[in-house]
């Protein structure tokens, strides 16, 4: 399977195709309205010949001024001692700004005030002071270019008067040199005369700072605010704190020693820590040694014998001694537990003494080096003033930018304005634009059908076929046209063959006035010609009442005998009840013997439709239409608007082929979307719809840009063939 592959070429051949489409249709309809974008166009190139014809002819003038960028000193060298380089590109746009600049204009129109020079087009009179609108008027005239290459400033002005423009131009430029020698030197004098200011003040801000900071370093004997001074004093904090933690566990040992030897004592039992004291240890030998002398002599002489008794006088004396050794060294327990107590609450203070220390050290430093950073911000900005001062004092040294006049202006007889050229081609290509823009929104104002091709894509039913509108002439060629296109409506629905079994159609639309009655009398005159028997059945609703002598629609659905008595009878209808449904049928009427088509038999209502419930509801317009079908071969009922009333929806059970009538570009696509959608809730099937009223010559331009070249070739085909 090569699905992979060949997805993608057809996606691609579908948007190129799309795109296609798009241009195409673009293209169509700017040709559909070219009249309008031509109409535009022509009033565009008239309005601009007015345009040109009354304009006053406008004369330019133009002075050229030279910048000299030379830096001649009073000893004949260069200046080299400021040392920052000049972009002399930025000096030549400086120079221009300066006089398109407000001011310049401003001086010009005083000086026209001031020497009398009459301006009628800038209603300046001499020893007036110019008002803002003479300036503005001035500065719109004036041109001014400049050439960083070649250090040249072009100066131009424009005027109705060669002359004027000459003058005005020459005065910018006097002007203009004027002010460049009276302002030369102003603003580096200026900006040197600021900066001295500043670094005095700045001078003096800088002792300030630095007294504070030395006074305050002196005060709290602080030697330096390096990281070395703090890293002893923390490792100095360090080791005291360790030492207190050292002293903590020899307490905490000390106390649990001595609890240890009082739980001893109280157990009438001797420590394990004191009896490894040597002198206890003696006693306690001594006592071992008593006890058994004591044991020996009871058991050789007896409990009363003086010896038993001496030996355990020495026994109490012994053990008398023991006790008073171990209270002696409990004693001696209890005070090594409170001076390990003593050494840690000293420890413990030094610690705390020392943090103390380090935090108020720290924050002096702080408070220090705070004092020396705003010092140093302030020696910083006294060494950028005096940067800054040496170079505005460098600037205010150097020589002007000198300026000539390399050419001045002369009156020149040649317009410069208006450009006819350039006046027309905007004309043409905004007259253009604006048409274009006019044709495509009039097409998105158009809603109705315009090609067979839309149909389905916007209702899912084929486009059965178009009957072209009645033209003034009604030509021979034109009836042939509609009469084949009929032909072709009644082939595409099948009722041009002949078969045994009848065909009931039903013709409706979604407004009136679509033309369904001209396509019903068509259909049912071409169906004549091919010899089929036809009844039409004309369901619409009469404001007025019809002709009693005539069998009407009412009627035949109310009695079954005047039914039967019509379908037997086939009642022929002559030309003229033709000829009154529809005026446009009056050329396009068969051939027949007599004025009367013996095929073809109409049955029309006489009622309003304050009637259509009796009518319609009652069963027996059903068996009108079966009965109507055994004695016709084909049966056109003519239905009323399927959105206005809801007779058609009633007429459609009982035909085999719907169709729906819709006007050539008139009736809206969603008008004509409701009524199809009206039939189908109802489960019928439309099968197709017809466009009527379809003029011809602009329906051609919907599909090429030579419509008028087919419509010739149909033309002479129907004259030599009809």
């Amino acid at each position: 399977m090569n699905w992979a592959f060949q997805n993608p070429i057809r996606l691609e051949g579908n948007v190129r195709r799309h795109f296609e489409s798009v241009g195409l249709n673009a293209m169509l309809t700017l040709w559909r309205r070219k009249r309008l974008i031509l109409a535009l166009m022509g009033l565009a190139m008239i309005g601009a010949l007015a345009v040109l014809l009354t304009s006053e002819k406008r004369y330019t003038s133009n002075a050229l001024v030279q910048i000299d960028f030379s830096r001649d000193d009073q000893s004949g060298s260069a200046r080299q001692g400021s040392g920052f380089p000049v972009d002399l590109a930025a000096l030549v746009e400086t120079e221009a700004r300066f006089v398109r600049s407000r001011a310049i204009a401003r001086q010009v129109a005083e000086r026209l005030a001031a020497e009398g020079r009459t301006k009628d087009e800038r209603g300046l009179q001499a020893g007036t002071v110019p008002e803002e609108r003479d300036i503005l008027l001035l500065m719109r005239d004036l041109t001014v270019r400049n050439d960083s290459r070649s250090y040249l400033i072009d100066i131009g002005f424009t005027a109705n008067d060669p002359k004027r423009a000459a003058e005005v131009a020459n005065l910018f430029v006097e002007v203009y040199l004027k002010n460049r020698s009276e302002t030369s030197f102003a603003a580096a004098r200026r900006a040197s005369e600021w900066y001295a200011a500043q670094i005095k003040d700045t001078r003096t801000a800088l002792e300030v700072a630095e007294t504070a900071a030395s006074e305050y370093r002196a005060t709290f004997s602080i030697v330096e605010t390096s990281s070395e001074g703090g890293a002893l004093q923390q490792q100095r904090m360090r080791e005291v704190s360790s030492q207190a933690s050292a002293a903590t566990l020899v307490r905490l040992n000390e106390e649990a020693r001595l609890d240890r030897a009082l739980r001893a004592v109280a157990g009438g039992n001797i420590p394990p820590d004191i009896a490894a004291l040597p002198q206890i240890q003696r006693l306690i030998e001594s006592r071992e040694a008593a006890q058994r002398q004591v044991a020996e002599l009871a058991a050789s002489s007896g409990e009363r014998h003086p010896n038993v008794e001496r030996a355990k006088s020495l026994l109490a004396e012994i053990e008398s001694r023991l006790r008073e050794e171990v209270r002696k060294a409990v004693a001696t327990i209890t005070e090594d537990a409170s001076n390990a107590r003593k050494v840690e609450a000293e420890l413990e203070a030094n610690a705390q003494t020392a943090k103390q220390a380090l935090i108020g050290n720290r924050s002096r430093e702080a408070e220090l080096r705070t004092l020396q950073g705003r010092a140093d911000a302030i020696r910083a900005r006294l060494k950028t003033l005096g940067e800054n001062y040496v170079q505005a004092q460098a600037l205010s040294d150097l020589k002007p930018v000198a300026a000539q006049v390399m050419i001045a202006a002369e009156p020149i007889e040649t317009p410069s304005g208006p450009r006819a050229t350039l006046i027309l081609g905007f004309a043409m290509l905004g007259s253009a634009a604006l048409g274009a823009g006019m044709a495509f929104l009039l097409e998105r104002r158009d809603t109705g059908f315009r090609t067979e091709d839309e149909v389905p894509q916007e209702t899912d039913c084929p486009c059965l076929g178009l009957v072209a509108a009645r033209s003034r002439t009604d030509a021979r060629h034109e009836v042939a046209e509609r009469r084949e296109a009929v032909r072709g409506i009644a082939a595409s629905l099948g009722l041009t063959s002949f078969q045994a079994t009848s065909k009931v159609v039903l013709i409706t639309s979604a407004l009136p006035g679509e033309g369904k009655s001209l396509l019903v009398d068509s259909l049912a005159l071409c169906l004549v010609e091919m010899g089929r028997t036809v009844l039409i059945v004309d369901a619409s609703p009469r404001s007025e009442p019809g002709d009693s002598a005539r069998p009407a629609l009412e009627d035949m659905v109310a009695d079954t005998v005047s039914r039967r008595q019509f379908l037997d009878r086939r009642h022929v209808e002559p030309l003229p009840v033709l000829q009154r449904r529809n005026a446009i049928m009056r050329n396009s009427l068969p051939v027949v013997a007599g004025e009367h088509t013996t095929s073809l038999s109409i049955v029309q209502r006489r009622t309003g439709l304050s009637e259509s419930g009796a009518v319609f509801a009652n069963a027996a317009i059903g068996e009108l239409v079966k009965e109507a079908c055994s004695k016709f071969d084909v049966v056109l009922i003519e239905a009323p608007p399927v959105v206005l009333v809801a007779d058609s929806l009633i007429l459609a059970q009982v035909a085999d082929i719907v169709v729906q009538v819709v006007r050539w570009h008139e009736t809206p696509k969603a008008i004509v979307a409701a009524a199809l959608k009206r039939l189908r809730d109802t489960s019928t099937r439309v099968h197709g719809i017809v466009l009527t009223g379809v003029r011809m010559n602009e329906y051609r331009t919907y599909q090429a840009f030579r419509g008028a070249f087919s419509a010739k070739k149909s033309r002479k085909y129907y004259a030599a063939f009809d």
